[in-house]
């Protein structure tokens, strides 16, 4: 954004600027862009929070397969859950295969050919349950028609810089609280919805 300002004040004079989010403290932008703001409240249906127990990071696949065969029993449509990268997905979708053959399993990551990711996004087929096992990519961006119920790990990935090395790395962490009320909105696109969350309300 820096970068872009300076542009504009040096290069560009003509360059406009648009930024978009749902979760930025806007007065506090405005103010220190002294630019206007176009509001969108969109469609929002209610969601019921549902807290868990905490989660231990060591644990994730078997506690948010655990949480998703609870909340398949407990509620109807289909389920996203949020894990922190591929390989809890994959622990996770092992385990869910084994626990729950009825349902229509689906992983959501960066890294999956389109295909893989256009069979987690539209709506089975065969009228099955689905259930999608996402990283943060589902966080914002995406409508998964069906989804009524969200299990959020409370775990995200992140690339931190390690100055002591020099280097870039992956990190598990914990997410902050405006990520979780997008993942938890995921389960209140197309209607009333649920989300589980690995965490206390404390």
């Amino acid at each position: 954004l820096a970068l872009c300002r300076e542009a504009q004040q040096v290069l560009r004079p003509d360059l406009r600027l648009m930024i978009m989010s749902a979760t930025l403290n806007i007065p506090q932008l405005q103010n220190l862009l002294n630019a206007p703001v176009i509001e969108s409240k969109g469609r929002q249906y209610p969601v019921e929070i549902i807290y868990t127990n905490d989660a231990d990071e060591f644990l994730l696949p078997e506690l948010v397969s655990q949480t998703i065969a609870r909340a398949v029993n407990e509620q109807e449509g289909d389920v996203l859950a949020f894990l922190p990268g591929e390989g809890e997905i994959r622990k996770c979708e092992e385990i869910l295969r084994m626990n729950l053959p009825e349902f229509s399993i689906h992983p959501l990551y960066g890294m999956l050919p389109h295909n893989e990711q256009y069979a987690a996004i539209m709506p089975n087929r065969y009228g099955r349950r689905k259930i999608v096992l996402a990283t943060s990519i589902a966080e914002t961006s995406l409508t998964i028609e069906g989804i009524k119920i969200v299990v959020d790990s409370g775990f995200g990935r992140r690339s931190r810089f390690d100055p002591a090395s020099g280097l870039s790395r992956l990190e598990t962490l914990r997410i902050s609280k405006d990520a979780a009320d997008q993942r938890a909105g995921r389960a209140g696109r197309l209607s009333a919805g649920v989300c589980y969350r690995l965490w206390t309300k404390a």
